[in-house]
């Protein structure tokens, strides 16, 4: 395996920094580097929030689930797909903006989440570590507000970014038997290469202590698997799992209209 290869297999979510600042040439790097993703039609349909204010960042922390790490890092980023400015473009151009359709949303949020994984690898290829935090979703309105987003913009996600206190595990992943499909999708082998990953994500310890609900399982008796782990995320009906209010705040942002 080449050396590219090798980093790009590299990464580990990292949530404890050192006290080694991001410098400001360091942070135009990454964000630069993150606009050469690929992006529908060139619309580059997104923003990005830069936050260095503790304050700020304490705000954030409070409404994503009280994470220590949005506080101690040196910059978080918050990820926003963005149709404002297309918006203002077309009204520029005495143009229709046909912003409120489910194709163009997803639009959006694809550049967006596409610019948030090429600004985690700049900032591991520049030594840095960081952690992707889907929970600005949250208190999105909250979050929304503290950062004056107009209509047409909403947080996909933040990032907690910094120098690594230590280098962190690689986590394993599915195998390609569990998430390849050659030539079409095989319905019948959707389970295949699931309790071989169980067993190698087991033995790497991952999920110990991190049980979903286990008040409301008091009876399993079972190993603790990654698709017990899975299937039990995936029956959480707790709001900060389903962010129930996202539909609605969305339609009051302009999304998702049509």
């Amino acid at each position: 395996m080449n050396e590219l290869m090798a980093f790009l297999q590299s990464h580990a979510s990292v949530r404890q920094f050192t006290d080694r600042q991001i410098t400001a040439e360091e942070e135009q790097l990454i964000i630069e580097t993150a606009q050469q993703s690929p992006t529908s039609s060139n619309l580059q349909a997104y923003s990005v929030i830069t936050i260095r204010d503790q304050a700020t960042k304490a705000r954030v922390a409070e409404w994503s689930g009280n994470q220590q790490h949005i506080i101690d890092c040196p910059l978080f980023l918050v990820f926003c797909a963005d149709l404002f400015r297309l918006r203002k473009i077309s009204e520029r151009a005495g143009y229709l903006c046909n912003s409120e359709y489910a194709e163009i949303f997803m639009v959006a949020t694809i550049d967006t989440a596409l610019v948030a994984e090429r600004a985690l690898m700049a900032a591991q290829a520049l030594g840095m570590g960081g952690v992707m935090v889907g929970a600005v979703r949250n208190r999105i309105q909250e979050i929304s507000n503290l950062l004056e987003l107009p209509d047409l913009v909403y947080p996909v996600m933040g990032m907690s970014l910094g120098f690594p206190k230590a280098v962190p595990k690689v986590k394993p992943r599915l195998s390609l038997q569990a998430v390849r499909h050659v030539e079409k999708y095989h319905a019948e082998d959707v389970l295949a290469g699931v309790d071989e990953y169980d067993g190698r994500l087991q033995e790497f310890g991952h999920l110990q202590g991190r049980e979903v609900q286990p008040e409301k399982y008091p009876n399993f008796q079972g190993p603790y698997t990654w698709s017990e782990h899975t299937a039990r995320r995936m029956a959480n009906d707790a709001p900060a799992a389903l962010r129930p209010h996202m539909l609605e705040y969305l339609r009051k942002r302009g999304f998702l209209l049509k």
